[in-house]
């Protein structure tokens, strides 16, 4: 034994002895220290690393508690942790309907509560599991922090690790299993710094040396990785696109076109104009107002007679309605017009926004039907989905275009871009100005960024407000525009023709049974343990 072993084995006795003798107080001032490290990095990106940390203080909340508890110190967790991963609900109730600052805190505090719970169930679960395989704790609590917050039904998936883009050299890993094998690792790390610290690890030694090694190769990989794309990027052309950011005031009503502009002129058309002199190969603008592109044939004749005096194709979102099953249905659409104005393409978005482009059933239920006019009246126009990922083929390019919160759902993505990837381009536009000047765009664009690294491919996310960003394959951002200001770029996108696609887009689920699997695993050791326990303690009565 070294002299320093002592000193360590002593440290972790008394860090053992803390976390068992801590009253519930305390505990919940450790659950809501945890929500506050994993939500720090949702708030400010360049707080990525406490993430990391998060779970340490949650696993010593914890430790030895009944199931009701662990229920209840999960949910303060998760409730911290989302009223700061989405503190911009209240900008949003509040442009929506106009509430006030304190009914909107009160709507907030209510969905913040609610998706809290989800992290409650995880370590109830957690806990549960813990009670019967105690030496598992490096493997149960990852997989069960993950795959609850992956049923759990929210509006779209939450990942921890999705605010960590900014960490390029551990974002890498997500092309092979996707952004929950992040997730995964990120829990882990609590877990192995936990075991450590309260002295388990003298126990746990193949637990904790599997842990490590897990650890070693995921960063080994990352730094490798990543320079090995910058490397290749450095041998690729660069393709200039034209990035329109108007900054539209959110509105629910259709604005006339502002002073000196009309719809067959608008202010994006004569932004397109500048940004092709200034060398735009193909021009974007957001999803925004309404244009008419589809309703007005005026409209799509201006557009054509400037795009064909400028030999630039366009890629703009309008609201469209067509004759579908003998009736009218609308969508919400991107449409890729060519170098000559004609229309090319149309993309329909798929996963449409409950509450506010389709109502699900839940929300129409007697008692509860008063509630969702009063809150989203007319903010809920029901609009039909698309049923295809159109593809928009510019200059060589291969654009897979995607619409507003499209980017959050990882599998989808990944089916987007498909085994067939060589020389696709992500293109994603949104309108979030409905969120205020808050971290919520740039959120989003993290969001997109990290769909990028999954399928190793260029992406370019066209935000209304900003800040847009185009990015390389290994999330390195080549462009970016200010935040909420209006802007125009031309910017410079890194591209392969004979590049694209990851073993995540070829393989999407993989992770996915896995981690079913492990948790049914774990379910299945644990009720054979009970039975186990059971008839023993059955036979030491009769004894």
């Amino acid at each position: 034994m070294s002299r320093h072993e002592p000193a360590t084995v002593a440290f972790a006795a008394a860090a053992d002895r803390a976390s068992l003798s801590l009253g519930m107080s305390a505990r919940a001032l450790m659950a809501m220290v945890a929500g506050v490290l994993l939500g720090a990095p949702w708030f400010d990106q360049g707080l990525y690393w406490t993430a990391w940390l998060g779970a340490v203080p949650l696993l010593f909340a914890l430790r030895d508690v009944r199931l009701r508890s662990a229920l209840w110190l999960g949910w303060l967790a998760g409730t911290v942790y989302y009223a700061i991963a989405t503190y911009w609900i209240v900008d949003f109730v509040i442009n929506l309907r106009g509430f006030s600052w304190a009914v909107a805190v009160l709507l907030g505090m209510v969905f913040w509560c609610y998706a809290g719970l989800s992290i409650g169930l995880s370590c109830l679960l957690f806990r549960w599991v813990a009670r019967h395989l105690p030496r598992w704790e490096l493997l149960s609590f990852p997989v069960c922090m993950v795959v609850l917050m992956e049923i759990y039904p929210l509006l779209f998936g939450t990942y921890y690790a999705e605010a960590q883009a900014q960490f390029l050299p551990g974002l890498q890993g997500v092309s092979l299993l996707g952004i929950q094998s992040m997730d995964m690792l990120m829990m882990l790390v609590g877990v192995l710094v936990f075991t450590l610290l309260t002295g388990h690890g003298r126990t746990q030694r193949t637990g904790v040396l599997l842990a490590t090694s897990v650890l070693v190769a995921w960063f080994a990989y990352g730094f490798i990785t990543l320079y090995v794309w910058d490397q290749r990027i450095l041998a690729w052309e660069t393709r200039k696109i034209g990035l329109v950011q108007p900054n539209d005031a959110v509105t629910l009503d259709v604005p006339e076109p502002p002073r000196g502009f009309t719809r067959e002129y608008p202010p994006e058309l004569a932004a397109t104009q500048r940004l092709a002199a200034a060398g735009a190969e193909w021009v974007v603008w957001p999803e925004a107002r309404y244009k008419g592109y589809f309703d007005k044939p005026s409209v799509r004749l201006g557009y054509a007679e400037v795009l064909t005096r400028l030999g630039i194709p366009l890629v703009l979102h309008d609201a469209e309605r067509a004759w579908a099953d003998d009736d009218y249905a609308d969508y919400n659409s991107l449409v890729h017009l060519d170098a000559q104005g004609a229309q090319a393409g149309v993309y329909r978005k798929m996963l449409r926004m409950p509450l506010g482009e389709y109502l699900p059933d839940f929300f129409r239920l007697p008692g509860i039907g008063w509630v969702t006019r009063r809150f989203f009246g007319e903010f809920v126009r029901p609009l039909q989905p698309g049923t295809v990922h159109e593809e928009f083929e510019i200059n060589g390019m291969r654009i897979q275009p995607k619409i507003c919160y499209e980017a959050a759902f990882p599998r989808f993505i990944a089916e987007a871009v498909g085994t067939d990837a060589a020389g696709k381009v992500l293109l994603f536009v949104s309108q979030d100005n409905w969120f205020g000047e808050t971290a919520q765009p740039f959120q989003h664009a993290a969001m997109s960024v990290v769909r990028g690294v999954e399928n190793r491919v260029p992406i370019v996310h066209l935000i209304n407000n900003g800040p847009s960003v185009v990015a390389a394959p290994n999330g390195r951002i080549t462009a970016r525009t200010q935040a909420f200001a209006k802007s125009e770029i031309v910017a410079s996108m890194p591209f392969s023709e004979k590049h694209g696609g990851s073993f995540y887009s070829r393989n999407p689920l993989v992770l996915q049974y896995l981690q079913y699997s492990v948790l049914g695993m774990l379910v299945l050791m644990v009720l054979i343990r009970r039975k186990a326990d059971a008839a023993q303690n059955v036979k030491g009565r009769q004894e």
